[in-house]
């Protein structure tokens, strides 16, 4: 079985329509658990309304609550999000919430060290000192197999350059989009073109897989054995693209601890990205969703 660790935010999403469960980190979780079967998920929660509605939720949908901590003092996190004329969104990230505050456990640092195969992780997550020093414990405790897939997800206030280089040094698999790449390159003093920029980064961190959201203009997965393109995924009536790049990073860890092609992986992440853009928010709840996905990706038994 694939052992997958995701460490980060989970929060309510304050959208026009009403409030939606999310978080990168959180979304990423759901899919791999929906498609991929058991994983951990490390974050943490208030003790307040949102909090008891957030546990509601992931028990209605079977989610495992075994690393979710409860906070007797933070709120649980929010994010106001306004949608553009395209559906694109844009976040207010309130700070001084619950999963700031993560802490590791004994246990949770036992089954980094035996077991994990995959660790996900993202920026947002180590905008507080407690936060990033929680998760660089975490990393520090994994075995010599085990790969670190870092989701750059920049938001806004909430990011610094040292950071942001420290994960690197820690990344196996890198998922990003076009602006993030460019803030990437531009830290490290790094020039030239998309190719140029990657390969740059692929050799100076040693990182093995970078995964590259162009929106239109599809997206490219850069391995040792060179770039790979795909176009975005047919005509879909997008309701709005907030989680889709979450789902594109799931397919993207799935298909690389199979052992996909990497055409293959690109294909079933863009497709997963396409399908979260034609629903309401990043989470679906229907079984049928899922469904769907597993005969077109070739998926048994509920597992890749």
């Amino acid at each position: 079985m694939d052992l997958i660790l995701a460490v980060g935010e989970i929060l309510f999403d304050m959208l026009p329509g009403g409030r939606r469960l999310g978080g990168a980190p959180f979304n990423f979780a759901y899919h791999i658990h929906r498609l991929n079967g058991p994983l951990r998920f490390l974050s943490r929660i208030g003790n307040d309304p949102d909090g008891r509605a957030i546990e509601d939720i992931l028990n209605a949908v079977g989610f495992p609550q075994d690393d979710l901590q409860r906070d007797p003092e933070h709120p649980t996190g929010r994010v106001r999000v306004t949608l553009d004329a395209e559906g694109s969104p844009q976040f207010e990230i309130l700070p001084g919430v619950a999963y700031d505050y993560i802490v590791s456990t004994a246990a949770l640092e036992r089954f980094v060290a035996q077991e994990c195969r995959l660790i996900y992780f993202g920026s947002l997550i180590q905008r507080t000192g407690q936060g990033a020093a929680t998760l660089q414990r975490i990393l520090s405790k994994r075995g010599p197999e085990t790969k670190c897939l870092f989701d750059v997800n920049l938001r806004p206030d909430c990011w610094n350059a040292e950071t942001l280089k420290g994960s690197l040094k820690d990344t196996d698999l890198l998922k990003l989009n076009g602006d993030e790449l460019q803030i990437l390159a531009d830290i490290n003093a790094i020039g030239g073109d998309i190719d140029a920029a990657v390969a740059a980064l692929m050799a100076r961190f040693q990182i093995e897989v970078v995964a590259l959201t162009l929106g239109e203009q599809g997206s490219c997965l850069f391995t040792a054995e060179g770039r790979h393109d795909v176009q975005p995924a047919g005509e879909i009536a997008v309701k709005d693209t907030v989680g889709a790049g979450d789902a594109f990073a799931a397919m993207l860890a799935i298909g690389y601890l199979h052992g996909w092609p990497a055409d293959r992986i690109l294909a079933s992440a863009s497709h997963l990205a396409a399908a979260v853009c034609g629903i309401a928010g990043a989470t679906p709840t229907d079984d049928a969703f899922y469904d769907a996905l597993q005969e077109t990706l070739t998926i048994e038994g509920g597992h890749a």
